[in-house]
């Protein structure tokens, strides 16, 4: 605990000590004030100033419950507050260390090593995990794209990055979206840094022809009009 949860804590001891003496000493005349009273009717005693005293006692209970409840009453707010700021993050904490603990190895990240290695200008180390990553994972369209995008943005290196793309491409079986996402990426290269336009045709008709009858071999016949018109 730190230093001042430490003095946060004898504080608030020292303040239910302090109600707790307040609320005995106020019990033990009360008390008093009750076997008195019980003598005195069993002896057939009867008090003149009963009256008065009946006064005072009312207010001496008064003065009681204020010399009780203002400690009790800053006790309890005082200790609302601790808790609200030591208790409460410790049982969030615990709650979530339980229902998330044993997902957090899964939930790690595998190509963070990678974005820093980016993020450091570690560009071959950066492609290497990527690389790995795709050995064991086939399926990441996303690990292919990185290499492709470190090549052509970092490496100066366009006709590496579809090099890239059309080896992943053609070693798995890619999902209709993944595919046609990675052809129309070798088409965008090819147009944008290296002019060439024989090679995004010949890619137009191949997402028509793989792609038969979807929507993006409409999009990429629409590319091809627009091609061959220019």
């Amino acid at each position: 605990m730190s230093r001042s949860g430490k003095i946060h804590c004898g504080v608030l001891s020292v303040l239910i000590i302090y109600t707790f003496i307040a609320w005995a000493g106020v019990k033990r005349d009360e008390d008093s004030l009750r076997e008195a009273k019980k003598e005195a009717s069993e002896n057939g005693q009867s008090d003149p100033w009963s009256e008065v005293k009946f006064g005072e006692n009312r207010q001496g209970a008064v003065e009681g419950m204020v010399k009780v409840g203002i400690p009790l009453l800053v006790t309890v707010i005082y200790g609302g507050i601790l808790t609200i700021l030591y208790v409460l993050p410790v049982l969030v904490d615990k709650v979530s260390e339980e229902m998330m603990g044993s997902t957090a190895e899964v939930d790690d990240d595998p190509l963070d090593e990678a974005r820093a290695a980016v993020a450091e200008g570690e560009y071959a180390d950066a492609i290497a995990v990527y690389r790995r990553y795709l050995l064991e994972n086939p399926e990441s369209r996303h690990s292919l794209v990185e290499i492709a995008k470190i090549q052509r943005d970092h490496l100066n290196s366009p006709a590496g990055a579809i090099s890239t793309l059309e080896q992943g491409l053609d070693e798995y079986e890619w999902p209709e979206d993944d595919a046609a996402f990675l052809m129309f990426r070798i088409a965008e290269i090819s147009e944008e840094d290296l002019a060439d336009k024989d090679q995004v045709i010949a890619v137009m008709k191949r997402v028509i022809r793989e792609l038969k009858g979807t929507r993006h071999a409409g999009n990429a016949a629409h590319k091809l009009r627009e091609l061959e018109e220019a």
